[in-house]
């Protein structure tokens, strides 16, 4: 194992660099210096207590079988190989969340950046950041968000069980009155009508109280308008810009020309296309073996529709569970509460319009959204 005076050699040649030792000594986060072959050339104190590993265990050793789980060390060796070669890379310079292992096996997010240090040997410096604390304080905000949801929830299902009751229980009072009345040796026809003509009336406030629900849901009377599909497709990407950018992945955009308008609400339908375009970048976080691409293609859909689809390469659905992602209340995210989905398609629906979801090909997952060019019955 190298010693600290033959790595400060090793590491800039000689004599040593004073203001990369310096960055070591004095940086808050871990700064790990590697050269072009993958060993570690130098290990800062902060270095030492995020992995566990200390300086002199580190220097010398594969950079990579320190820190990197072993399912992401090929991707890593193969992106240094090309980057040598080509000096095309797309992770240096960027900010980017990737995980990380401790010496005790542990793994652990962290945020990273690079910069390669040009020379007579090519070194790479990387800056690491533990994430962990600042996860737990998101989780923790999550779980919050999740309970003040449960609890909107909660009061709203009361409140419509609250209103449903009322009129049911009244037709279960004016019924149980009425056999009464009939069951009489001498029936009572005319209270007996009384009180099936209270079981209607209590009947259709039911239904007026269910219509109120379904017209809240659907905020029915909002603004349908004439709405350009492909300049909505182009708000949202710019919307979302800095997440895509911030996730590395590329978007590709192929929209027809001269698309007939469609009738629709542009906020509703806005936030659908939002939903599911983030939904398709969270997709594709895990992917590191593969370019992260996110696709959206926009044509026409028999004579009086428009078809929009939206694809990523990331892990895909498991069959098992395709067919209830538009359910209420399904999710398979920690940080959800299964909702987008099923209001998604709602307000597909409510533009005359449908939502499905397939496998991609080779992987990863396609929505696609069909709406009609006809105006929309509210």
């Amino acid at each position: 194992m190298p010693n600290n005076a033959q790595a400060d050699v090793d590491l800039v040649g000689s004599p040593p660099s004073e203001a990369l030792k310096l960055l070591l000594d004095t940086a808050l986060d871990a700064v790990i210096v590697m050269r072009d072959d993958g060993v570690v050339a130098d290990w800062n104190d902060r270095a030492v207590r995020v992995f566990g590993w200390t300086r002199e265990e580190a220097l010398g050793r594969i950079m990579a079988d320190l820190i990197i789980p072993d399912r992401y060390r090929e991707p890593h060796r193969n992106a240094l190989a090309r980057y040598l070669e080509t000096r095309r890379a797309t992770v240096i310079g960027q900010r980017i969340e990737v995980s990380a292992i401790r010496k005790n096996g542990e793994e652990f997010p962290v945020e990273l950046s690079i910069a390669p240090i040009p020379g007579r040997k090519m070194l790479f410096v990387g800056c690491l950041r533990d994430l962990t604390e600042r996860n737990a304080l998101r989780q923790a905000r999550a779980e919050v968000a999740r309970n003040t949801q449960r609890m909107a929830i909660g009061e709203m299902a009361a409140s419509i069980v609250h209103e449903i009751n009322q009129p049911l229980a009244a037709i279960a009072t004016n019924a149980n009155a009425a056999l009464r009345w009939l069951a009489q040796a001498s029936p009572d026809l005319e209270e007996a009508r009384a009180a099936l003509k209270r079981i209607t009336n209590d009947g259709q406030r039911a239904t007026d109280v269910i219509g109120e629900i379904r017209v809240m849901f659907k905020n029915d009377g909002m603004t349908f308008a004439p709405l350009d599909l492909n300049d909505l497709v182009r708000e949202v990407l710019a919307l979302l810009r800095v997440e895509a950018e911030r996730q590395r992945v590329l978007v590709r955009t192929e929209l027809a020309d001269d698309l007939p308008r469609i009738s629709a609400n542009f906020v509703q339908l806005r936030q659908v296309l939002v939903n599911l375009v983030v939904n398709a970048i969270d997709a594709m976080s895990l992917v590191d073996d593969r370019p992260r691409v996110l696709s959206l293609k926009s044509t026409i859909h028999d004579l009086d529709g428009l078809s929009l689809t939206i694809a990523d390469t990331g892990t895909g659905i498991d069959p098992e569970i395709v067919e209830s992602i538009f359910n209420p209340f399904f999710t398979t995210k920690s940080h959800g509460m299964g909702m987008g989905l099923s209001i998604c398609r709602s307000i597909v629906e409510n533009h005359g319009g449908h939502l499905t979801v397939s496998a991609g090909r080779p992987y990863g997952t396609t929505f696609n959204l069909v709406l009609p060019t006809r105006a929309v019955t509210q």
